[in-house]
């Protein structure tokens, strides 16, 4: 019997409200899209930039007019909200500032109008566009896409939803555009790469590409699934990321700490084969915190660990695994508290591999 099997099987499940007496065919629908004046490529985000464009989304009401309290700003992976120091959301139309956002914990978080004016989407054709400024923290590291993932209404009362969550363009932030800048500066000095790569790369390092992972489109999956697999004698729960890399939830008492991602009703079973395709990080940040700070997971038995503070500069890290910044995963305090705190590791080659 595995680990997970005295666990209650979560469900979540969605309110659906009538407006007045109206029946389920009189219900509003409410369609959220990206604008058609934004470009769909993906964009690089230079370190420490302020006030930058990261998203326009139109809303368009049919049937009846829809009345938002209003939105639920969030980024497309756990944790994404802490890359940021500052999120502001406008309407287009006056260039009105419907609320701004400072200090976030990783978590998707409530906009809500100043003046406690109501956004009314009315049934006349007319659209609403909101516009979606951001500042980097210092630590923002990883590709993220921003925008809205639901509505605040005045009553319980609901419109159909088409369209959430949306999120804009791709950014590539800092950790990630740091990774090739060391390479020019080594390259005219071939001892010391020479001296690094060979011998960690080959022996240590095994990348998602070289197990054949392609994207997760291709398995059917998407960021931020958790997932097990089916018909082997691995029965962990893990959380998936684009890259091609999961982390493991240690223990039934880890995953109750993100009651967002559904619970066990929510975990997708795939095939070991699928599973296998898969690079176990045991990299973390606690986001919820915005601590730069990236922990190695040690692993001290079934289900128990201990984190290291890896304590090495971001270039090093990059030099000794040039994956780095796509292994490392947001967790929240309730798991960074959770764990005991080991001595530091000075370089990446110390993290401990999870093979099961």
């Amino acid at each position: 019997m595995n680990k997970y099997s005295g666990a209650l099987i979560l469900s979540v499940g969605m309110i659906v409200g009538l407006l007045g007496s109206a029946s389920a065919q009189d219900e509003p629908v409410l369609t959220a899209a990206l604008d058609n004046q934004v470009p769909i490529e993906a964009k690089t985000i230079s370190a420490g930039a302020q006030n930058i464009d990261v998203a326009r989304i139109t809303l368009t009401a049919s049937v009846h007019d829809v009345t938002l309290d209003g939105v639920y700003l969030a980024t497309d992976v756990p944790g994404g909200l802490s890359n940021f120091t500052n999120l502001w959301v406008y309407d287009t139309y006056d260039n009105s500032l419907l609320g701004t956002y400072s200090n976030q914990n990783g978590n998707p978080i409530q906009i809500r109008s100043s003046t406690g004016e109501r956004i009314i989407v009315a049934n006349n054709g007319i659209s609403k566009t909101f516009l979606i400024r951001a500042s980097l923290s210092l630590a923002a590291a990883g590709n993220v896409r921003v925008g809205f993932s639901g509505f605040i209404y005045p009553s319980l009362a609901t419109p159909t939803l088409v369209g959430i969550p949306v999120y804009g363009n791709v950014m590539t932030l800092p950790g990630i555009v740091s990774t090739p800048t060391p390479t020019p500066s080594l390259s005219p000095t071939p001892t010391p790469s020479a001296s690094i790569q060979p011998a960690a790369t080959p022996t240590l390092l095994i990348t998602p590409s070289s197990l054949g992972f392609t994207n997760l489109t291709a398995l059917g999956l998407k960021e931020g699934d958790t997932t097990s697999a089916i018909s082997s004698n691995d029965p962990d729960i893990y959380i998936v990321n684009s890259w091609g890399y999961k982390r493991l939830f240690l223990n039934p008492v880890i995953f109750g700490f993100y009651g967002h991602l559904g619970g066990f009703a929510k975990v997708k079973n795939i095939t070991s084969q699928t599973n296998s395709l898969f690079v176990t990080s045991g990299l973390f940040r606690n986001c919820e915190t915005n601590d730069p700070k990236v922990y190695g997971v040690e692993t001290t038995g079934e289900d128990t660990g201990k984190l290291h503070w890896v304590n090495t500069s971001g270039e090093q890290a990059v030099r000794d695994d040039p994956d780095f910044f796509k292994k490392v995963f947001c967790i929240n305090s309730n798991e960074f508290n959770w764990y005991p705190k080991g001595s530091d590791y000075t370089s990446v080659n110390q993290i401990s591999s999870y093979i099961r």
